[in-house]
């Protein structure tokens, strides 16, 4: 039974760690705004929504991933892309400025800043509580070596004569 709960500390909870970890950062994240469609090199319009989780190694909950079809401001050429994360059922029809990182995924134009800060902040204050959470479990399950013999000096005595 001890092996049991020292093989979950060491290799499930650091797993759990990142997931909630995730989940706080990309709450914060996918959260995005239609942007400056007028002026946009990228437009992207969704189109269909596939619901995703509830257990990813993306994160925890559910998300979805959208086909969307991107209009290119230059030509009015069209393609068609996934989408995960930041766009829902509720935003089917919605145009919303996109761009791309060499042939990255697509991210919106507009995130809202304070929602970053955010973001960060919590997933930056969950990482210091977890690993002292992390560390003191691993005090309490980890085998103890004993208790540390403390060496103490030797006294120098003069030889007798």
């Amino acid at each position: 039974m001890k092996v049991l709960r020292r093989v979950v500390a060491v290799l499930v909870l650091p797993f759990l760690g990142y997931l909630i970890g995730a989940t706080i950062f990309l709450h914060f994240w996918n959260q995005a705004e239609p942007g400056d469609v007028k002026n946009a090199n990228l437009v992207a319009v969704a189109k269909s929504c596939e619901r995703n989780g509830p257990v990813t190694l993306r994160r925890l909950g559910f998300y979805y991933t959208c086909e969307v079809e991107v209009r290119i401001r230059s030509d009015n050429e069209t393609y068609t892309s996934d989408v995960t994360g930041w766009l829902a059922p509720e935003d089917i029809g919605k145009e919303y400025a996109v761009h791309t990182l060499r042939r990255g995924p697509l991210s919106p134009d507009v995130r809202p800043d304070s929602q970053i800060l955010l973001g960060w902040l919590c997933t930056f204050v969950f990482g210091i509580v977890f690993l002292l959470v992390y560390v003191n479990i691993l005090r309490f399950l980890l085998p103890d070596r004993g208790p540390r013999k403390r060496r103490m000096p030797t006294r120098y005595e003069p030889p007798t004569t």
